[in-house]
């Protein structure tokens, strides 16, 4: 499941004296380090951050609830099982790992120079375990910090000896280091008395035997801060940006953790932007890497792409126009062609070559491709919607969308790349976006039928919703031809909570664009909603009900006589309904409500609440507006909303009353 997806949506909720209390609503987050998160819906800012251990005391009411104690009780109330089921499951998982991890179930053999072999190949077999056993390295050099003192004076002696065999070993041993490296382990590296160790012993990477090579410890006496500039800095090492470059590419080709320069070297990140930005050679070396199947080039602009939102004033554009210049996005289009071959042509080449890849990077190579797809049109998506139409792609008939839109409703980060594609939020024209209307969005829509199943329906819904946020003459265009009101409409009907709210919320946006041509489409839709309003005898409350009753109530307040002729034929029609009178006498006080609002209201009064119906409104937030609460703010306290529903309840009673 991908984030801010909206099965992992949930209302988070407080144990008080005598009650459980609402606190906020957002996505739930499971990271690398084993916590859960709770992410505002709005803001995207951190609720709540609980690990996920057993002192915590997580347990699920086998419904729609995870509850947990951190030092009070909490409780995630997701809007189906099926979400909840999810996470619950997850956590289960993580539950069942830290119960089988023993933190000093290792010891690494004793530093000297016989053993240094030894040391190598544990770490090795480590690391190729999982990411468990790195765990345990990574937890077992924190608590043995003397372990370091040991290597570097053996380091040392090596270096007098000139061991060259044993100093190419000592490198090795290095990098695996590097790879575990945390946080905590990654500042002991780093510190005033290892880093000199750690570049000094990475001199010896065969990779690194370049011509005109300027060894390591030589190119930090001119470069990285002296001990005094040190001694000023609070006794943080901090690195220089292209001491940093080195480290982090160019020299290690390891992946240096985000997490650890929010912390550590926060202050050398806009200088290795401006380094990156300013320097000829540095991006056209990671690309020709990447062109050459570099497993780490790929990690490391994953990672530098990534850390972007950290930055919003830098100009990332200049970066990402060097990226898409130098071939960034060739490139990943043949990543992609060939993980879906299996990446035949490059194993046979390394079988060739006599060179050994886990398996586990072929794994991760097509999701890391996509994510670094994903982080460049989340930043700056022109280039790529550039490249995507361009007249090349036009001549092959656009092979590449072709891939991302046959994949996208199979694979959850192929439909993350094509939204970000065709976003409709921005008032520029999007042609990427044009393009897909003309082309693909015929094809899917065709597919809407009983044969379809629920994700294919839930993602066509989704993609449909982003389009209809916002009105424009060719999304107008789009959805009569394809006749979308009345595949919504059809999808309305089944049983199914997740696939009804998306509908209720494509059909208010379609119903507030306030369009002759697309009331048209509306009256398609009526007899369907009729049906599913019919039919539903439970409490007015129901937030399902209450978007029914909302959409409703806009179409009495909109001014197409047509429509509401429409809406009131069709429910007389099923008068010998069951629950018809119920209906009827509801839809009688709302139409009068809105009768009063017009004629009471003045002019200005009138055009403000136009132009307010006018704006699209949030996504999944409008689930939690009341029929009477419409024109209020979205986000309501719970007190008040149930306040509301009394005295909307006590309001129609009075209505039936009067009548």
């Amino acid at each position: 499941m991908k984030p801010n997806s909206e099965i992992l949506l949930c209302q988070m909720y407080q144990l008080g004296p005598d009650k459980w209390n609402y606190v906020d609503i957002g996505y739930t987050h499971i990271n690398s380090k084993n916590e859960l998160i709770l992410l505002q819906k709005d803001t995207s800012q951190e609720v709540i951050v609980v690990p996920i251990k057993q002192e915590n005391e997580f347990c699920f009411d086998q419904e729609e609830a995870i509850q947990f104690h951190c030092v009070q009780d909490y409780a995630l109330s997701f809007q189906s099982r099926e979400g909840a089921m999810g996470v619950w499951t997850r956590i289960q998982n993580i539950l069942v790992e830290n119960e089988a991890e023993d933190q000093d179930s290792i010891a690494l053999t004793p530093v000297s120079e016989t053993n240094l072999e030894t040391i190598l190949d544990t770490m090795n077999n480590m690391i190729a375990y999982g990411s468990q056993s790195k765990q345990m390295l990574l937890s077992y050099l924190i608590n043995k910090k003397e372990y370091f003192d040991k290597l570097i004076k053996l380091f040392q002696q090596l270096e007098k000896d000139n061991n060259t065999n044993l100093l190419q070993t000592m490198c090795q041993i290095v990098k695996n280091i590097v790879t575990v490296a945390e946080h905590e382990l990654f500042q002991i590296i780093l510190n005033d008395q290892n880093y000199l160790f750690i570049f000094g012993a990475l001199e010896y990477d065969t990779e690194m035997n370049k011509k005109n090579f300027v060894p390591h410890r030589q190119y930090l006496e001119k470069h990285a801060p002296n001990q005094e500039q040190r001694a000023t800095q609070n006794h943080s090492f901090h690195i220089s940006a292209a001491v940093l470059a080195r480290l982090w590419f160019g020299l290690l080709h390891r992946r240096v953790p985000v997490d650890v320069h929010k912390d550590s070297f926060n202050s050398c990140y806009v200088d290795l932007f401006k380094y990156i930005e300013n320097s000829k050679d540095f991006l056209i070396e990671v690309i020709d890497k990447l062109r050459n199947f570099n497993f780490l080039a790929l990690r490391f602009l994953c990672e530098i792409c990534s850390v972007f939102k950290e930055f919003p004033d830098l100009n990332k554009v200049v970066i990402y126009q060097k990226l898409s210049e130098y071939g960034l996005y060739e490139i990943i289009e043949d990543y992609i062609n060939d993980s879906l071959k299996g990446f035949e042509k490059y194993k046979a080449k390394l079988k060739k070559l006599k060179l050994k890849i886990s398996d586990d990077v072929f794994t991760k190579i097509p999701n890391m491709i996509l994510e670094l797809l994903i982080v460049c049109l989340q930043h700056c998506p022109n280039y790529f919607r550039q490249y995507v139409i361009s007249e090349h792609q036009q001549v092959l008939k656009y092979p590449f969308f072709n891939i991302i839109v046959e994949n996208a409703f199979q694979n959850e980060l192929y439909m993350e790349a094509l939204k970000l594609m065709i976003d409709n939020n921005s008032e520029e024209q999007n042609e990427t976006m044009d393009l897909f209307l003309l082309q693909f969005y015929p094809k899917i829509t065709a597919q809407i039928s009983h044969t379809a199943t629920k994700e294919f329906k839930q993602q066509f819904l989704e993609i449909t919703l982003g389009l209809v946020r916002a009105m424009k003459p060719q999304v107008k265009e789009a959805v009569i031809l394809n006749q979308v009101a009345l595949k919504v409409g059809f999808v309305l009907q089944e049983n199914q909570k997740l696939l009804q709210t998306k509908c209720l919320q494509i059909i208010k946006l379609i119903c507030l664009s306030r369009d002759d041509d697309i009331n048209n489409e509306i009256t398609m839709i009526i007899p369907n909603l009729i049906s599913v309003i019919l039919a539903y005898k439970g409490l007015r409350e129901n937030l399902i009900f209450s978007q029914q009753l909302e959409i409703i109530k806009i179409i009495y307040e909109g001014i197409s006589q047509k429509l509401i002729t429409s809406l009131e034929d069709e429910l007389k029609r099923r008068e010998n309904q069951p629950n018809y009178q119920r209906i009827h006498e509801i839809f009688k006080n709302l139409k009068n409500n809105c009768m009063k609002q017009q004629f009471s209201s003045q002019p200005q009064q009138q055009s403000q609440m136009q132009s307010r119906y006018n704006v699209v409104v949030d996504d999944e937030m409008d689930l939690f507006i009341s029929v009477q609460g419409h024109s209020s703010p979205h986000l309501v306290k719970q007190q008040k909303k149930t306040q509301d529903h009394e005295e909307e309840v006590d309001l129609i009673t009075k209505k039936i009353k009067i009548d």
